[in-house]
């Protein structure tokens, strides 16, 4: 393999195209480009350009960043019980809208860390050997 899967895991984690390294996977915030521009690599792999696995990953992100210590917060009486659902809305709303592009990364990181041969960089290489 070319693309080991530290090495897609590490691209992935700074929101670079697992196959080539690039900053070009990116559309704009909330879009993937069609294909990277470094590499062309397919990206696109819905017909709205979004992953839903996002979702899953935003709301895990959101109950342990967010929620829980708004959770603990109201319990021990530092906030409010609106205050706290108020801010858990807020704070889970922002969180997920601010990291949706590394979200975006981490989806595609863990299915070619899943499935590493699919990237097009180490199926040359398995074509060539």
């Amino acid at each position: 393999m070319q693309v080991e899967r530290g090495e897609i895991i590490a691209r992935s984690l700074t929101g670079r195209c697992p196959n080539c390294g690039a900053f070009g996977m990116f559309k704009h915030w909330f879009r993937l480009n069609k294909h990277c521009t470094g590499c062309e690599m397919p990206l696109e792999k819905e017909d709205s350009g979004f992953y839903f696995g996002t979702t899953s990953i935003g709301y895990v992100l959101a109950i342990i960043v967010v929620i829980i210590p708004i959770c603990v917060l109201v319990v021990k009486e530092v906030v409010g019980m609106w205050t706290g659902v108020i801010i858990g809305i807020v704070g889970s709303v922002l969180l997920t809208t601010l990291l949706y592009p590394l979200m975006l990364s981490w989806v595609i990181m863990s299915y070619y860390t899943m499935f590493p041969n699919e990237l097009p960089a180490n199926s040359e290489a398995s074509d060539e050997t």
